[in-house]
């Protein structure tokens, strides 16, 4: 027996940007003509592998404006040891994030030779990419938002991607020698970049809680470790979360790098990192995962914090490509793989019946997509009735069945998503 389950709603934080081109265009005039590429200069456009709400728009417009001062602008992936640690992986990351010389206007350079900067006051070696290192310019494009395991005032952003996006393989294996205890060395490491780059631009993105782009600010390289701060700040305020404290079981659809570090964010989960910081308080006895992202390329890291998988999603996985992952960051329980069972069916039955096969009635059940997309989730009735009385939770419709296709899939929700629903 499976719980019933109900469709809610949870009001996110929403300040979208109106006009990512117009932001731009402002924030280049503000830094002014100082801090900007002088006709002629070849500029790297540093572009990572996570999946940004408007990424293309924003890189596409960037390039034209760079071609519009005389520029000659080209793209770097910036992303460390991601897509097997291999130039054509790293290509096809950015083009199955739609970032493509077609798309955006300028053409995709790609490579994984580097250039060591020196050593850090705390010990670790930095490296930049070789193309980086010959270019007139580079301009860091690049969200700001909590990382998934490390803590303080830098995380992931713009300084992550000059310390170990540009970095390579050799950056990432760098700084994660030193494991994720030194975060600080994060800004050595980018200091090191920031003095040995040519000329720098920053191009800071932040999203709101519906994961829609809601800052762009233009910052110049004087400016970007003292305001990377800030933004986080302002990312964590309207991070998202699952409106409930403690539950017996999580489904997730899918899971995948371009949706996080992880593949789930540890954030939302409370799988992975100490995520005291961020005031995060959820704990699920078991969390099921049915499938991986197609944009995830094979890489599974961040599986071993599951503890139930399907066969699909094992069939999915890439081991080359996430051994390479986890074996840069030293965090090898990432790939360690949990109970595979043969359809989304066994995998939620298994959960169950590996929790006493608990009351339908009272189980605490939350199913969602996935981690960045948390507006509407499905839940059981036990979890309904403690959202009853909170602010910005709305019920979409009634109790309706969990059910499965005759291959075992697990089908959409029945309810319609959407319409006005009572608020709880």
């Amino acid at each position: 027996m499976f719980p019933r389950m109900i469709h809610v709603r949870q009001r996110l934080e929403s300040a979208p940007l109106g006009d990512p081109g117009e932001a731009l265009a402002e924030g280049l005039a503000r830094i002014g003509a100082g801090g900007l590429p002088r006709p002629g200069s070849r500029v790297a456009v540093a572009v990572g592998s996570r999946g940004i709400d408007g990424i293309v728009t924003v890189v596409a417009c960037l390039v034209q404006r760079l071609k519009g001062m005389g520029a000659v602008p080209f793209i770097i992936p910036s992303m460390g040891s991601h897509g097997g640690a291999t130039a054509r992986g790293q290509e096809m990351v950015l083009r199955s994030l739609g970032v493509t010389e077609e798309s955006v206007g300028a053409p995709v350079i790609s490579s994984m030779e580097t250039v060591s900067l020196g050593v850090t006051p705390g010990g670790a070696e930095a490296f930049m990419d070789k193309s980086a290192m010959e270019a007139d310019a580079v301009v860091v494009v690049n969200r700001v938002t909590p990382h998934t395991m490390y803590g303080g005032p830098v995380q992931s952003g713009v300084l992550k991607m000059l310390a170990v996006g540009l970095g390579k393989r050799d950056g990432a294996r760098s700084l994660h020698r030193h494991g994720f205890g030194a975060p600080q060395l994060i800004g050595e490491m980018a200091d090191l970049a920031l003095r040995s780059l040519r000329e720098v631009i920053a191009v800071a993105l932040v999203e709101d809680g519906r994961r829609e782009l809601s800052r762009l600010e233009v910052l110049g390289p004087e400016e970007i470790e003292a305001r990377e701060p800030q933004l986080l700040d302002l990312a964590m305020s309207m991070s998202p979360g699952i409106p409930v404290g403690r539950i017996d079981l999580l489904v997730v659809d899918e899971m995948g790098k371009e949706i996080s570090g992880t593949g789930m964010d540890p954030g939302i989960t409370g799988r992975g990192k100490d995520t005291a910081e961020r005031g995060a308080g959820f704990y699920s006895r078991r969390i099921v995962v049915l499938g991986l992202t197609e944009g995830s390329r094979g890489n599974a890291t961040g599986v071993g914090h599951a503890d139930i998988i399907t066969e699909d999603l094992y069939r999915s996985i890439d081991r080359e490509v996430t051994y390479e992952n986890v074996m840069t960051s030293g965090e090898l329980e990432r790939a360690r793989v949990p109970v595979a069972a043969a359809t989304d069916r066994d995998a939620v039955d298994l959960a169950l019946r590996s929790l006493g096969n608990p009351d339908c009635e009272t189980v605490r059940v939350v199913r969602i997509k996935n981690t960045r997309e948390l507006e509407e989730l499905l839940v059981s009735k036990a979890v309904a009735r403690e959202t009853e009385g909170r602010e910005g939770v709305l019920v979409l419709g009634e109790e309706e069945a969990m059910e499965f296709d005759s291959s075992g899939k697990i089908l959409p929700s029945g309810g319609k998503r959407g319409g006005d629903g009572d608020e709880r």
